[in-house]
């Protein structure tokens, strides 16, 4: 159990020690870089501080500078300074506002009309972190990103981190089973997939923007919510809850980005630092939130909400209602039955496909 606040102890150093800000007093600030043109790299998301992927980041920024000499001087914005949402983080960074940051499928597909990218909003087409970066990591999504760069500017890194699957939650009561959540009003992310996941197992979805749930929440407009399990915690959604039940039914997958003309732009000595730091970004990211996942229902337990994981059998049952109303119906899962036959293929599941 000593490590449950191993992470959070690390977020707190790193705040206090100020990484990644440039004090006026700062040695970042005052040193000259060795040599060549300096390059600004705003990097902005919608998450907080606290979060695995801002304290990924600011090591990011860390190695990054120095490997570069201070040629490359990274700013990071977090919280939704600069981006409120994923969809207006790659926005930020296709316009140059930002030029890096990380976002979701979802928003790739919402942009560009590649439908494929909605693969990743399919209840339980993957269901493991493993299966995610599998697909993720492979030679048919790699062409996708390339083919999406093209088409908007924006260049993908292969391979994302998943930063949560989501759970169930209410406010006024006590829920251990699927069951439990029969007839309640659950916000949910507005998408075809989850409202026919929500209906199918009896759920009342609601839709609220996000940055108005936790007064939703409050106020009682709606008796819960979906996220995924450790944004409960760093967004701070648990001090209106009662009890969140864990499942696999989605997940926040996310990829980073970095505007392309900025990329193409830098000299060829610099991109490889940037590469290079990418990947240990992706790797570090990914480690840090199986530590935070144990912390976050660590601390909200400690806070009186009861977290339980889903059985065997809800999760089954939701399983199965995705694969009636939601795998194979193209207006339900917003991609081609192809598209969900290519990602059972390279997951090795081709006996599950219609």
């Amino acid at each position: 159990m000593m490590r449950r606040y191993g992470f959070l102890v690390m977020v707190a150093v790193l705040l206090l020690a100020g990484c990644g800000k440039k004090d006026a007093g700062s040695a970042e600030q005052t040193a000259k870089p060795a040599s060549g043109e300096t390059f600004t790299l705003k990097i902005g998301n919608t998450v907080s501080d606290i979060d695995p992927f801002n304290v990924a980041y600011r090591e990011f920024e860390e190695e990054v500078e120095k490997a570069s000499e201070g040629r490359i001087q990274v700013e990071l914005f977090t919280s939704g300074s600069i981006g409120e949402t994923d969809a207006d983080v790659l926005d930020k960074v296709r316009s140059n506002t930002l030029q890096m940051g990380n976002t979701t499928p979802n928003c790739f597909a919402d942009l560009s009309g590649m439908s494929e990218y909605y693969v990743y909003g399919i209840p339980y087409l993957m269901s493991t972190d493993e299966e995610l970066n599998a697909v993720a990591e492979s030679e048919w999504f790699m062409g996708l990103n390339k083919d999406f760069t093209k088409a908007t500017g924006v260049k993908v890194f292969d391979g994302g981190v998943n930063m949560g699957w989501f759970g169930f939650s209410a406010t006024g009561k006590e829920i251990h089973q699927i069951a439990d959540l029969k007839g309640m009003a659950i916000r949910i992310n507005q998408t075809n997939q989850m409202i026919a996941l929500s209906e199918g197992a009896g759920i009342n979805p609601q839709f609220i923007a996000f940055s108005e749930v936790y007064t939703a929440l409050a106020q009682g407009t709606v008796d819960g919510m979906v996220t995924n399990v450790p944004l409960f915690y760093s967004n701070g959604f648990y001090d209106q809850l009662k009890s969140i039940l864990t499942t696999h039914c989605g997940e926040s997958y996310h990829f980073y980005i970095i505007n392309d003309k900025f990329y193409n732009s830098l000299p060829d000595d610099l991109k490889p630092i940037i590469d290079k730091n990418v990947d240990k970004l992706i790797a570090r990211t990914r480690e840090l939130e199986v530590d935070y996942l144990e912390e976050a229902i660590g601390k909200m337990r400690e806070k009186n909400v009861i977290v339980t994981e889903a059985s065997k059998e809800d999760e089954d049952m939701l399983r199965q209602i995705s694969v009636d109303k939601v795998w194979w119906d193209e207006n339900v899962s917003l991609t081609s039955k192809e598209n969900v036959k290519k990602v059972l293929e390279i997951l090795g599941r081709t006996d599950e496909a219609q």
